[in-house]
């Protein structure tokens, strides 16, 4: 009964996405904002949306971690390396906080001697950027049933 049940209710699904378009009730943004606000999943701009293929060239070779040890020891644990920046903010969408204050631990000056070293040339500085954006983005307000909720502490 359980399998019957959940067919039944991917089929409902089905139908009032294709059906919402014809009869106007499409939901957009603000829809998209109140829903996913709690998960901390900012909308992505139609310019960020094409140009996330670029962000995702990593093939996890490890190269960019070589030299790394140092900082990683540092950061206390919030650096675990650029190649694991590289794979989890390009892969998904990340936790950009977490992923914000891993990026500082690196730099842009350092991100650039480790794109050369890349053999794949994943741009990741501009990696950096969109999650410092996005990072920035769900700080300035969060958004939880349509109310204002206070900034989190990012320390």
């Amino acid at each position: 009964m359980g399998r019957l049940h959940a067919l039944v209710l991917l089929a409902w699904a089905l139908v009032r996405s294709l059906l919402a378009p014809l009869l106007g009730t499409r939901r957009g943004l603000a829809e998209f904002r109140r829903s996913y606000a709690a998960d901390r999943l900012p909308p992505l701009t139609p310019d960020e949306r094409r140009g996330l293929p670029e962000l995702t060239g990593c093939i996890a070779c490890g190269l960019c971690n070589g030299g790394e040890g140092e900082r990683m020891a540092r950061s206390g644990g919030a650096y675990a390396g650029v190649m694991d920046l590289m794979l989890a903010s390009s892969r998904n969408m990340p936790d950009f906080d977490a992923a914000a204050r891993s990026f500082e631990a690196v730099g842009d000056e350092r991100l650039a001697v480790l794109e050369a070293r890349c053999p794949v040339r994943v741009p990741m500085r501009q990696v950096a950027r969109f999650v410092r954006t996005k990072a920035a983005e769900m700080a300035d307000a969060e958004t939880v049933n349509g109310k204002v909720r206070a900034k989190r502490n990012a320390a």
